[in-house]
C-alpha cells in the first residue's frame, strides 16, 4: 500500500483529522433510504427505468456533495473525467439491456422448464433483497477475481483501474463488456430462479449504491461498518498502486465474501493522494 507519511506521522495526522462521529450514520442512512425509495417508486405508475434510475441520480448528487464536505484528499475533487461521464451513461444502457434480454430468454427457456419457481417469492421483500445481494455478490466476486488475471479479462477490466484518484464516478467506470458481466451477475441468476423484476431492480440499485459509494473520496467514520460492508476505506486498498498485486478486497457490498475466500485486507493507514493506480500484468 502506498502511504504518504511514516506510520507515526500517519497516526498523528489521522488523529488530527478524525471524521466527526455523526458521519457514522451516513452509510446506514443511504443503505436504508436507497432500497426503500427504489421499492416505493417501483410501485407507482412511473416507467421502470425512471423508477429505478431516480434513486441512483439522487445518490450521485448526494455523494458528490459529501465529497466536497468530507474529502479524504481535496486534490481528488477535480472535474469528472470525460471517460467517466461517457461510461456512466453507456453502462446504464447496458444495465437496462441485460434486464430486457434476460426477461425474454427466461420466458422462452426457463419458464417451460419450471426453473422460475425456485425463488422464495413469499418471503418479505427485505429478505428477498438480502438473498439477491448474497447471490449476486458471490457470482460477481468470482468474476471480479477472474478479471484480475493476465490476459483478455484484465485488458478489459483495467479500464476501471486506470485513474490515479478515487471519486464517486470511478465506480461505473467499466468497459461496457466488463459491465455486461457485472450486471449479469445479479440479473441472470435472479430472473432464472423466478425473482420478481421489482426485487431484482432493488438489488441492482443497492449494489450500485455500493459501487459508487466505495469509490467515493470520503473521510467518514466507518468504525464497525468496515467489518460488514465494503466501504471506501476497504476498497481503496484494492486500488492502491503498491497493493495491486495483493489481490485484496474484491467485494462490492459485503466483505464477508472476501473473508470466506481469504482475500480480505483490513483497513490500515490512509492511502496517499498519489497512491492509486495499477501494475501492468
Amino acid at each position: 500500500m502506498v502511504i504518504g507519511t511514516t506510520h507515526a506521522q500517519a497516526s498523528v495526522e489521522t488523529a488530527a483529522r478524525s471524521p466527526h462521529p455523526l458521519t457514522w450514520f451516513i452509510l446506514p442512512t443511504l443503505v436504508a433510504v436507497v432500497p426503500t425509495l427504489s421499492w416505493t417508486l417501483l410501485q407507482t405508475d412511473l416507467p421502470r427505468p425512471a423508477a429505478s434510475g431516480l434513486p441512483l441520480i439522487a445518490t450521485l448528487v448526494v455523494l458528490l456533495i459529501l465529497e466536497r464536505l468530507f474529502p479524504l484528499h481535496r486534490a481528488w475533487n477535480r472535474w469528472p473525467d470525460t471517460t467517466d461521464l461517457v461510461l456512466l451513461v453507456a453502462n446504464r444502457g447496458v444495465d437496462l439491456a441485460v434486464v430486457a434480454i434476460t426477461v425474454v430468454v427466461v420466458a422462452a427457456a426457463a419458464e417451460p422448464l419450471a426453473l422460475t419457481s425456485v425463488w422464495p417469492s413469499t418471503w418479505p421483500v427485505v429478505l428477498q433483497v438480502t438473498a439477491g445481494i448474497f447471490l449476486g455478490e458471490t457470482v460477481r466476486y468470482g468474476l471480479h477475481r477472474i478479471s484480475h488475471r493476465p490476459g483478455l479479462w484484465w485488458r478489459v477490466h483495467k479500464t476501471h483501474h486506470q485513474p490515479d484518484r478515487m471519486y464517486t464516478l470511478n465506480g461505473p467506470r467499466l468497459h461496457p463488456l466488463n459491465y455486461l458481466w457485472a450486471a449479469a451477475a445479479h440479473t441472470v441468476p435472479m430472473l432464472f430462479l423466478g425473482a420478481p423484476i421489482e426485487v431484482l431492480l432493488v438489488v441492482m440499485n443497492t449494489t450500485v449504491l455500493f459501487v459508487i459509494f466505495q469509490h467515493a473520496n470520503l473521510r467518514l467514520d466507518f468504525r464497525g461498518i468496515n467489518q460488514v460492508f465494503a466501504t471506501p476505506d476497504v476498497h481503496r486498498i484494492h486500488h492502491a498502486r503498491e497493493g495491486s498485486d495483493r489481490e485484496a478486497n474484491f467485494s462490492i457490498v459485503l466483505v464477508l465474501i472476501d473473508r470466506l475466500f481469504g482475500t480480505y485486507a483490513p483497513v490500515g493507514a490512509d492511502i496517499a493522494a498519489d497512491g492509486i493506480g495499477y501494475t501492468e500484468r
